[in-house]
């Protein structure tokens, strides 16, 4: 029976590796040992990744280097999802900061010219009165 691509991965962050892998080469373990081609590692990549992410016995530690999660404290891995909103909420008001200084300077060029309007208008009216 051949092994899913999530567990050659397990298998191989378990007996293979003592450190954290990149996803790189995490990935090209797997595509080897399943001996796909280069259009079926382009189709699946995607999943595997995804597949990866939810998959609880694999953790993300940063700088896309992957390991076992039983490898690592709870404080460790843990996200305070707290701190987590927090940090978009800040991204958030300095979004909206970037938005205010542009409206503003918006706001300081432009000068308003009615004179293009008058000649639209005029040209308009000139052609009404010829019909």
């Amino acid at each position: 029976m051949e092994k899913s691509m999530l567990d050659l991965a397990y298998d191989y962050l378990d007996k293979n590796a003592k450190e954290p892998v990149s996803f790189a080469d995490l990935w090209n373990y797997v595509k080897d040992t399943l001996n796909l081609t280069e259009d079926e590692a382009g189709n699946k990549i995607s999943s595997f990744y995804t597949n990866l992410t939810l998959d609880g016995r694999f953790v993300l530690l940063g700088d896309n280097l992957w390991d076992l999660r039983n490898r690592h404290t709870f404080e460790k891995v843990h996200i305070d999802m707290k701190d987590a909103y927090n940090e978009e909420n800040d991204y958030q008001e300095e979004l909206d900061d970037e938005d205010m200084d542009e409206d503003e300077s918006l706001d300081d060029n432009s000068e308003h010219d009615d004179s293009d309007e008058e000649d639209y208008n005029d040209s308009n009216q000139s052609e009404s009165d010829m019909y």
